[in-house]
């Protein structure tokens, strides 16, 4: 399950930089207020990954477990206050949208590695 999640995460990183790359950005798409419904779908589908393996086969990985905490408090964040969620999103397209581009692909594959190394510590 371990390798499903890591897969996940680096597909996910994939699809936003080679949007990116190829002129389309699938982080703004993702991103906007109209489109709040699949961002949610994304995140809650990381979330049951997260919580399926925390709960039932690695109790004790920390760093899955810190990645299940994100996504919820990511989720509560966007469904609590869905204003102050867009503002900050706003504010960080708004100083360097490449930079917010290339940073998130670069999270991604650093959870997939985190998530892929926590299978030899745990």
């Amino acid at each position: 399950m371990i390798l499903v999640l890591s897969l996940a995460y680096t597909l996910m990183a994939f699809a936003y930089f080679y949007s990116y790359k190829a002129g389309y950005s699938l982080l703004r798409y993702m991103f906007k207020r109209k489109n709040i419904n699949v961002y949610l779908s994304v995140e809650i589908v990381f979330l049951i990954l997260t919580s399926y393996i925390v709960f039932t086969n690695q109790p004790l990985n920390w760093i899955i477990a810190i990645l299940m905490l994100l996504h919820a408090s990511g989720i509560i964040w966007l469904i609590s206050n869905p204003a102050g969620f867009y503002e900050v999103l706003e504010e960080s397209f708004a100083m360097d949208e490449n930079i917010s581009e290339i940073s998130v692909v670069a999270m991604l594959l650093i959870s997939a590695m985190l998530v892929l190394f926590s299978r030899f510590f745990f």
